[in-house]
């Protein structure tokens, strides 16, 4: 969701931030700058959802944009990494690479979308992101992002009521309202209700859920795995229309910089939620090319992969339980599971994976 810049106008941030650093010199006003951030960013960690949390946010994101065109990209990235340091301390202390990720796979996420689509996310992790590639980097603006815990705060479901292109995008009409969930943690039926809605509406826009949101389940086969998301559809589609999309964006829009410098040292999921959809994509997908016999296109999904995920074991019996190629190549997948499973005994995963491999 592109926030609107409706309350506090472009020029006027870019005048206040200005006119905050008149008097310092210029060793001083990254300081001033940084601290001032470093103040709101507290302020949205500290606020309860339903008490203003969303206004900061945007405040938060429509400064951050002036920042961008005043400073540049290098100074928006230092801040944004201090903000997910806020919500996740770990990742700050240990590795930003976790915050680079997570932008990372919402931009992957964000090509598997058709314009003017709806995009519904379940955490800090997802909507952060979303909101930043959208408001500070101008990617994909015409998608509408909704936060679902957000949707507690009266700030934010009154923003989504009044904006516009928001009303347009959830089909409010008249005196329509969002169904409101009782608290953060309840919020699955309030999107089952939401959906439901929108796909009563003759004429809809895409609608698309990430796997935070945990209702996969929820739709039977209206809810089609895209691999990073789950995309809802009126009627069942031939499964070859999914596989040829995600083939064309993982080849050809998909960006694997910082995926491919590996797994985040920090243990924590937060840290770690970005890398982790790829494999769990290999996990998904995989045995659907499998079964379409679409092998070319296997290959190439674990080639795009193999940098990203390549030194797990897990990739490493994905290999061997789907492989086509010589016997030594498959053996050798086998091994690598074997040679884990032997240096990583408290692993039981990994074990029972390889005692499995041993009675095939």
């Amino acid at each position: 969701m592109m926030i609107r810049k409706s309350l506090v106008p472009k020029t006027l941030i870019l005048l206040a931030l200005i006119v905050s650093c008149d008097h310092a010199s210029d060793g001083q006003r990254p300081a001033r700058t940084a601290t001032a951030f470093s103040a709101l960013a507290d302020s949205i960690v500290a606020t309860p959802m339903a008490s203003g949390k969303y206004t900061l946010v945007q405040k938060f994101f429509d400064n951050l944009c002036a920042l961008r065109e005043a400073q540049g990209d290098d100074s928006a990235w230092s801040v944004l990494l201090d903000f997910f340091g806020r919500l996740h301390p770990r990742i700050r202390v240990t590795d930003s690479l976790a915050v680079f990720q997570t932008v990372e796979w919402i931009h992957n996420c964000f090509t598997l979308m058709d314009s003017g689509g709806v995009f519904f996310t379940n955490g800090d992790m997802d909507t952060y992101a979303a909101w930043h590639l959208q408001q500070v980097q101008g990617v994909r603006p015409d998608l509408l992002v909704v936060s679902l815990p957000f949707l507690v705060a009266p700030h934010y479901r009154r923003f989504l009521q009044a904006d516009s292109h928001s009303r347009e995008a959830l089909r409010l009409s008249g005196q329509d309202t969002l169904s409101v969930p009782p608290s953060t943690g309840q919020t699955q039926a309030t999107l089952v209700k939401i959906v439901t809605h929108l796909a009563e509406r003759q004429e809809h826009p895409a609608i698309y859920v990430a796997p935070s949101c945990g209702v996969s389940k929820r739709f039977g086969n209206h809810l089609v795995d895209l691999g990073l998301i789950y995309a809802y559809q009126d009627s069942v589609e031939p499964q070859s229309k999914t596989l040829d999309l995600l083939i064309s964006r993982l080849t050809q829009e998909w960006r694997l910089e910082y995926a491919s410098q590996g797994e985040p040292k920090d243990s924590s999921y937060a840290a770690r939620v970005a890398w982790l959809q790829y494999l769990t994509l290999l996990i998904r997908m995989a045995p659907k090319f499998d079964r379409a016999e679409r092998y070319s296109d296997l290959d190439t999904l674990f080639a795009r992969m193999d940098s990203v995920v390549g030194n797990d074991w897990r990739f490493s019996m994905l290999r061997y339980q789907y492989c086509h190629e010589t016997q030594d190549q498959c053996a050798e997948y086998r091994e690598k599971v074997k040679a884990y499973a032997a240096e990583h005994p408290e692993d039981g995963a990994a074990r029972s994976a390889f005692k499995q491999l041993e009675h095939k």
